[in-house]
């Protein structure tokens, strides 16, 4: 049975700049066995909210974009993190709303990077999920797997080179949307290629950072678990290279892959 932590608050807050008087109800989980913190509230105002996941100095940041539930990883290791809500006051000020602190203590911490979270939403029903299972079908290993749905993506997605150009902060890919046009920026390739290979049980991570194929442009890749080693999968570099006939290592270099963010 799953190890669940539950925090249920009610606050009634006035914002000192507009003088305005509003409740927000909020519920935050723990999946202590899968490494996942969640927070659900019950309505999006007028001003930001946000998620922050800290541990032993270092901060993830998250915007919370709808009442549904919004997933994080705990995917900094084993130990005590700190999760707090925070509301914009101006500019770049903002206030707690709540804060708690959650143990982490998993005996496989890549059991992280199967989860569905906010970068990476995924659920049983999808097509992209459904086209993940029909790939791997009676393949016996997650090599088998990644090659299987490594070969899909790179021979039918493009990019969208109008999409980089207008894509705003805060965008997040949409697994289904994405899968139907089949096309994307960095941020959607690795995000699909991780959702379907997470559906498959192959641990996956969506990475983001800088990298010598992209000539040091923020980009992002996926590292994936194969026979004990993660390694660096880049299919968004590799789509071109595909389409255009020209041969590519499945697996890149580390050494030419710079990590800032990994979920």
């Amino acid at each position: 049975m799953k190890k669940v932590l539950s925090i249920a608050v009610a606050l009634i807050l006035t914002l000192s700049s507009s003088a305005m008087t509003f409740a927000v109800s909020q519920n935050i989980s723990a999946d202590l066995e899968s490494g996942l913190v969640s927070v659900q509230v019950s309505e999006i105002t007028s001003t930001k909210l946000l998620f922050l996941v800290e541990k032993d100095g270092q901060r993830y940041s998250y915007p919370i974009v709808d009442t549904d539930i919004n997933s994080f990883p705990l995917q900094l290791g084993n130990g005590t993190y700190t999760v707090r809500l925070m509301q914009n006051i101006e500019g770049s000020s903002y206030r707690e709303l709540s804060k708690t602190t959650v143990s982490l203590n998993l005996g496989d911490l890549n059991t992280v990077y199967l989860n569905s979270i906010q970068d990476i939403e995924w659920s049983d029903d999808q097509l992209a999920v459904l086209k993940a299972k029909s790939l791997t079908k009676g393949l016996t290993t997650d090599e088998q797997k990644v090659k299987a749905i490594y070969n899909y993506i790179t021979k039918n997605y493009k990019y969208d080179y109008a999409k980089a150009k207008s894509v705003t902060s805060g965008y997040f890919p949409n697994v289904d949307s994405i899968f139907a046009k089949q096309t994307g920026i960095c941020y959607d390739y690795a995000s699909v290629f991780a959702a379907m290979l997470r559906s498959v049980d192959v641990p996956t991570k969506l990475v983001k950072g800088y990298s010598v194929p992209t000539k040091e442009v923020y980009h992002a890749w996926n590292e994936v678990l194969v026979n004990g080693t993660w390694k660096v999968i880049d299919t968004t570099v590799d789509s071109a290279f595909v389409q255009a006939g020209k041969s590519v290592s499945l697996y890149k270099a580390t050494k030419d892959y710079s990590a800032k963010k990994v979920y």
